[in-house]
């Protein structure tokens, strides 16, 4: 699974909060790909993380700043 499709499953998490729908992507990413949860969630935190700094534009319900 690509770096981006694991920002996409991040992306389509139901609303809550960020880390709420960190965990719902990585049970999802865990699944789809038989790593673990825990593993699946550092790969999408560092994916999240990298794509935050790309030129592209913020991801809706990310950023690297402490939750409001």
């Amino acid at each position: 699974m690509t770096r981006d499709e694991m920002v996409e499953w991040f992306k389509s998490a139901p609303m809550g909060s960020r880390h709420q729908r960190m965990l719902w992507a990585a049970h999802k990413i865990a699944r789809l790909t038989g790593a673990t949860e825990g593993g699946a969630y550092q790969v999408l935190l560092g994916a999240l993380i990298e794509a935050e700094r790309l030129p592209r534009g913020s991801i809706p319900g990310f950023s690297m700043t402490a939750d409001e």
